[in-house]
């Protein structure tokens, strides 16, 4: 059905079940019922089903009549139906984020949809640096522009405005995101954490030699009552803009820094350190090869542009 692109198309399944013989396999007794009458044909339209279930197809009343017409209102797909009919309506409007039904095609749409998920604030603009096109160089070849969307709110930007200009910033990526079945990268400019000078040592007592050790318990409490777990606090930087591109080169990141540098002019005297992943490849005997490391000609993995 994938094949074909009819994996979402209510009416095929509905076909489907239609190629059931009618009245032959419903149970005449309870007996029947209770042994699973026919069990390789009820497991068959239960699978139909499940595949509906897996692509999220509500069925209609049409797919109950025929499940009633083939099977009996005691059946396994019978039920496997009515649990689809009550869970379905319950869950189709719990996501306050739905994913829209068709993903767009077009890069730049589809860039835009996923930078406005992802955005932290509701008032966060989008900015197109660059459309997808085709050039013709001098030399008589072709080279391609791919999109590049950057997506920033008015508090990163004063957030921007407000970095020390000797510390540098970071663009980072790619990092992966999906919807459904599309996976998309996105890229980050962000800063590393400023220690905080107020900041105070905080000094367990229970495993510090120069506090007496106390213990404090609970009489009451069980040790099956304690729900607490551990949190590990870890400091991130801010991040001050996300784009996606085509391609996540030093040339086209550079492109947007620079579309960045109208609206926070403390680009212009701040360092910017690329520190970008390869991304995902395939796993296999040469994946390893290219992995192993090749001396001097090995490029190295940060680099560093200062505007």
């Amino acid at each position: 059905m994938p094949e074909f692109g009819v994996e979402k198309d209510l009416e095929v399944y509905n076909k489907l079940l239609d190629v059931f013989p009618k009245e032959v396999f419903a149970a005449r007794n309870f007996i029947q019922s209770m042994f699973n009458h026919y069990p390789r044909q009820q497991e068959c339209a239960v699978a139909v089903l499940e595949q509906m279930e897996s692509y999220g197809i509500t069925p209609n009343s049409q797919t109950r009549f025929l499940l009633l017409q083939i099977f009996g209102a005691n059946s396994h797909p019978t039920r496997k139906y009515q649990r689809l009919m009550y869970w379905f309506p319950r869950f189709k409007h719990t996501n306050p984020f739905p994913v829209p039904a068709e993903i767009p095609s077009d890069p730049v749409d589809l860039a835009r949809l996923c930078l406005q998920r992802i955005a932290p604030d509701g008032n966060s603009q989008v900015t197109v640096y660059q459309m997808p096109s085709t050039e013709e160089c001098e030399d008589g070849t072709m080279r391609e522009h791919t999109h590049l969307v950057g997506i920033q709110s008015p508090d990163q930007i004063s957030l921007l405005s407000s970095h020390d200009p000797s510390l540098p910033v970071l663009v980072e990526g790619p990092f992966p995101l999906w919807l459904k079945k599309t996976c998309v990268y996105y890229y980050v400019l962000r800063a590393d954490p400023v220690p905080s000078e107020n900041q105070e040592e905080v000094v367990d007592h229970e495993r510090c030699l120069y506090y007496p050790l106390s213990l404090d318990l609970e009489l009451e409490r069980d040790l099956g009552d304690d729900d607490s777990f551990d949190v590990d606090d870890v400091e991130e930087g801010p991040i001050f803009a996300m784009c996606m591109t085509g391609s996540g080169d030093e040339r086209t990141l550079g492109m947007w820094i620079r579309g960045l540098q109208v609206a926070s002019p403390v680009l212009t005297r701040t360092p910017v350190l690329f520190r970008l992943s390869s991304g995902p490849r395939e796993l296999g005997p040469a994946a390893e090869r290219e992995r192993e490391p090749q001396g001097e000609e090995e490029e190295p993995e940060k680099r560093r542009m200062e505007q």
